[in-house]
């Protein structure tokens, strides 16, 4: 096994992008990140500018064989962990027609109501076309048009010159795929939750029944093919443009719900994660495939399909609800090097919620600041502080925002236990878990065993980097990648904690039921 390979993944993430030099057995060498924006130029849209997504990864990729000084003969491939369900309508040459419609871009729940979801519902389905979709593809959109359907219905009825001159529809990572290889593919992951393509006996194809429902013709997606599988080489004009050699091999990779069980080292069926990163999620690798439609939770493609399915509970706003309450408190009125260092700031949040006793003195937080799909699939549901008095300070606000969170996570995670089977321990990536007091929240408030992996920030983009040793040959089998994951810290639960935040997370789903309607009404009003 050559100690001169390496590996290059790509994490393309909802605001930055990180790139990661891995050699063939995990150890991570370097890394960078750059940073883009998101736009919200109306209520619920959530966009990106494709161009920048490219432009990030050409940079990073740059800086990273400058400051290592690697030959890029010593590549031996490149692959991808990336955000999910980005919609990117491109023309035959893969110029981009709009803006990309992220995963947080709920713009499009009103028309996959009227036209995918007519009545009669039962929960907000139409019940023959729900059958449908669980038959051919194991699971269905929901209802709160954050799903591919929704928005390619969205375009085709207020943009249909877009739609009309659109010859493929990409996610995020299909569309750096083309960047560097000319090709159009998607991974089995990606493509099953377009909620498109046939799944039975792992067909893996596009429905054209389903495709009809989103007025389209299935030329308009990409190949699919599998995480693992090299999907092309690298162009000269990309390589020019990334500092790299033409010919490096390009590996298809997964989204970012793939990406992470792998990194995570929850290889094995049954064993179960949480990512803490912008959104939330618990998920694991199992043999058996199982829905919860009442919660929005189940069964996606996972990075190796041939064995896996991948049971996920997906929220929408986790981590990224301190970054918010962070860039409120450190816009202007701090230090210069305070602003332009945010581990710095990280820090001293972290230190403000420890002073704070469990429970922030009574102070909760509810963290949908985007809707929510698990466990309440309500794209009206917001974030806002509750019993807040004169008597809190920004240490309680901060102490809530971590345990508003934890209390989210334990919902999705009572979720996926009843739909399988209870754990006892899981393991915790993402870049919300280098804080070792909010992994101990999440302890406490799960009554748990929590396990922080080693440089959690860049979990996703390890494993996918594993697997793709595992295509190259450097690896002999997918169980292998579990030995290459370390683990950091682990937390035991305080169980003297136990009765507070039991009592607390009864009245934080409380605080959903109650305000339910009145969410809808006030979101209803300024849509």
């Amino acid at each position: 096994m050559s100690k001169e390979k390496y590996i290059i993944a790509h994490d393309i993430g909802t605001s930055a992008e990180k790139a990661v030099l891995v050699t063939v057995t995990g150890e991570i060498i370097s890394w960078c990140q750059k940073s883009y924006p998101i736009y919200y130029p109306q209520a619920s849209f959530a966009e990106h500018e494709p161009e920048e997504l490219w432009e990030a990864i050409c940079s990073n990729t740059r800086t990273l064989m400058e400051t290592t000084s690697i030959n890029p003969a010593h590549i031996a491939g490149i692959t991808f962990s990336s955000l999910m369900q980005c919609l990117i309508a491109v023309d035959k040459n893969g110029k981009p027609l709009t803006r990309s419609i992220t995963w947080l871009d709920g713009r499009s729940a009103d028309i996959i109501r009227k036209v995918l979801w007519k009545p009669p519902r039962i929960q907000g389905y139409n019940i023959p076309k729900l059958i449908r979709f669980l038959k051919i593809t194991g699971g269905t959109p929901g209802h709160t048009g954050k799903d591919q359907i929704g928005k390619i219905l969205w375009l085709q009825h207020h943009q249909p010159d877009v739609f009309k001159n659109t010859f493929k529809f990409l996610d995020a990572k299909d569309f750096i795929i083309y960047k560097m290889t000319g090709k159009f593919v998607t991974s089995v992951d990606l493509a099953v939750v377009w909620w498109l393509m046939d799944t039975r006996k792992h067909r893996n194809q596009w429905h054209p029944g389903l495709c009809r429902l989103a007025g389209i013709a299935p030329d308009k997606l990409s190949e699919v093919k599998e995480s693992a599988a090299i999907v092309g080489q690298l162009t000269p004009a990309a390589a020019e443009q990334m500092g790299l050699q033409p010919g490096t091999a390009v590996i298809n990779g997964a989204g970012d719900l793939s990406t992470a069980a792998l990194g995570s080292g929850a290889i094995n069926d049954g064993e179960l994660h949480i990512s803490l990163g912008t959104s939330n999620w618990v998920a694991g690798h199992f043999i058996k495939r199982k829905i919860d439609l009442a919660h929005y939770t189940g069964c996606i493609g996972s990075a190796y399909p041939q064995k896996y399915y991948l049971a996920m509970a997906h929220q929408e706003t986790g981590a990224v609800c301190l970054e918010w309450f962070k860039d409120l408190i450190y816009s202007t009125d701090e230090p210069r090097e305070m602003r332009n260092d945010e581990t710095l700031i990280y820090e001293k949040l972290n230190l403000w919620a420890k002073r704070s006793s469990a429970g922030a003195k009574g102070l909760f937080f509810l963290p949908w600041m985007y809707g929510e799909r698990c466990p309440i699939n309500d794209d009206y549901a917001r974030a806002g502080f509750f019993n807040l008095s004169l008597n809190h300070t920004r240490s309680e606000m901060v102490r809530a925002i971590f345990e508003g969170v934890a209390f989210n996570l334990r919902w999705a995670l009572e979720t996926l236990q009843n739909l399988y089977q209870p754990v006892s321990e899981l393991s915790i990536i993402g870049g919300g878990a280098k804080s070792e007091l909010w992994c101990q929240i999440i302890a406490d408030v799960t009554q748990k065993k929590i396990h922080q992996v080693e440089h959690p920030q860049l979990a996703g983009a390890k494993g996918i980097a594993l697997l793709a040793s595992l295509t190259l040959g450097h690896l002999e089998k997918f169980e292998q990648i579990k030995n290459f994951i370390k683990i950091k810290n682990t937390f035991i639960p305080d169980v003297s904690q136990q009765a507070l935040y039991d009592g607390m997370f009864r009245e934080y789903k409380n605080l959903y039921y109650q305000n339910k309607k009145w969410f809808r009404r006030v979101g209803r009003m300024f849509s």
